[in-house]
C-alpha cells in the first residue's frame, strides 16, 4: 500500500480511469515487454480487480509510464520492493543517486521540463535524461 493509502491495484485502476482506458487499450499500451511478453487484457482486469499481487518489475515500470503514476508511490505500493521502503525512502535514494552518477563526471542535474517531483527525470547537461527507475540496481527492484 501507499503512503496515500491506495494499494497498487487502486492507482492502476483510477488512472486507467481517467485516461478512459480499458482493459483492452490498457493491455495494448503497456505494449511489449523484455522476453516478448504481453500483458493480456485478463491480466490487466486482474491487477486492476486487486486479483493479481505477484509483478515484475518491468511491468511495473510501464505501467508508471503509461498511467504517469508517481513512481515512487507506484513501486513502493507494487510489492516488488521490499515492505518496509516507502515511497519518502525511494525518492530519497534517487536524489541521491541522480546526484551521485551526475557530480561523479561533473555534471550538473536539471530537472525536466514539468518535472513535479525527484522522482521525475532529470536532464544532464549534455541532454541525456535520467529517469528514477533508471538508477536503480537490479537487485533493488528483484521481486
Amino acid at each position: 500500500m501507499s503512503a496515500t493509502g491506495q494499494t497498487f491495484a487502486e492507482m492502476v485502476d483510477q488512472a486507467a480511469s481517467v485516461l478512459g482506458l480499458n482493459d483492452y487499450q490498457l493491455s495494448a499500451a503497456i505494449g511489449l515487454m523484455p522476453g516478448n511478453r504481453v500483458c493480456s487484457p485478463k491480466q490487466v482486469s486482474r491487477i486492476r480487480k486487486g486479483e493479481q499481487v505477484n509483478y515484475r518489475p518491468e511491468l511495473v515500470e510501464r505501467l508508471v509510464a503509461v498511467l504517469k503514476l508517481d513512481a515512487a508511490e507506484a513501486w513502493a505500493a507494487s510489492g516488488v520492493l521490499p515492505p518496509e521502503m516507502t515511497a519518502e525512502d525511494l525518492r530519497a535514494i534517487w536524489e541521491r543517486r541522480a546526484t551521485r552518477a551526475l557530480t561523479a563526471v561533473g555534471r550538473v542535474a536539471q530537472p525536466v521540463e514539468g518535472a513535479s517531483s525527484t522522482a521525475d527525470p532529470f536532464t544532464s547537461d549534455q541532454g541525456k535524461t535520467i529517469t528514477a527507475t533508471s538508477l536503480l540496481l537490479p537487485e533493488e527492484v528483484a521481486a
